[in-house]
């Protein structure tokens, strides 16, 4: 799991359809407002879409997403705007007491108990097979519909890379009718506020952290000011050679420092439109 630091919470977040910052308690007021004030420009189509809120705390984002849509566009904007790092697997999944979990991959496998109840007598398969189906999660694909993942107002996780795994939540806030332009599926809403990070020596702002673990205390990663990163190897880490390669830019993102992630300055324009 991605390390956890020292933040201000809840974090402000920022609007993209007006371009305030709100408090996280006034998000869904602003939002909804906002919304409901769009009118259908040309070349819009108002289409029954699904107002998701998706949280990894502090972390969040507020995006719009057409019911037709499928959750692998769901999942190449989750990856664009706050995972993508390597292309690793990524899965969503939906746990419903009293029903099997559903996980949503990119090949789902079907499971096939027959070789294994074979083994134990015939009196106890069917109950032996009901509890371990019971547990098993059924794959279905990423194909899958966002209004049929979502149905009933259920709740999904997300997982970015299956070894150092990123994960959140996605909840349903709302559905609206809402204009689309052709070929758009998902809009980012709102992102929460920049966190304001600290250097560990002066506290300034910091723009860095150090990748290395045994350099963070007990809130997370070391973060340091663009001067005390330049400085920061080699007066801590002198055998493991005291060059750069150790430092990274802070994201503003749940994966970040995970496995390298940096975040790129474009990675949420082809989700903001006026």
């Amino acid at each position: 799991m991605t390390e956890k630091r020292k933040r201000q919470t809840p974090l402000p977040v920022q609007s993209r359809l007006t371009g305030e910052t709100v408090a996280r308690n006034q998000v869904k007021r602003h939002l909804g407002k906002a919304l409901a004030a769009r009118e259908v420009t040309l070349g819009e189509t108002p289409v029954p879409s699904l107002w998701l809120a998706v949280e990894a705390s502090p972390f969040v984002l507020h995006a719009l997403v057409r019911s037709d849509a499928e959750l692998s566009d769901l999942d190449r904007f989750l990856r664009d705007v706050w995972m993508e790092c390597c292309g690793h697997l990524s899965q969503f999944e939906s746990r419903v007491k009293d029903e099997r979990p559903v996980q949503y991959v990119i090949e789902p496998d079907e499971v096939d108990a027959t070789a294994f109840l074979a083994e134990f007598p015939p009196e106890w398969r069917e109950e032996i097979g009901r509890r371990l189906l019971s547990h098993t999660p059924v794959e279905k694909s990423l194909a899958t519909p966002v209004s049929e993942a979502f149905s009933a107002g259920r709740t999904l996780t997300y997982e970015y890379d299956m070894g150092t795994t990123t994960a959140c939540t996605l909840k349903v806030v709302a559905e609206v009718d809402a204009p689309w332009p052709a070929k758009k599926k998902v809009r980012l809403l709102a992102r929460n506020e920049r966190p304001a990070w600290v250097c560990r020596d002066c506290g300034e702002p910091a723009t860095q952290l150090c990748t290395l673990r045994d350099c963070g205390d007990g809130d997370g990663a070391a973060m340091f000011c663009a001067r005390h990163a330049k400085t920061h190897p080699k007066k801590a880490h002198p055998d493991e050679g005291g060059d750069d390669w150790m430092m990274a830019k802070l994201s503003n993102s749940p994966r970040d420092p995970s496995c390298g992630y940096e975040e790129g300055p474009r990675d949420e324009e082809p989700y903001v439109w006026p």
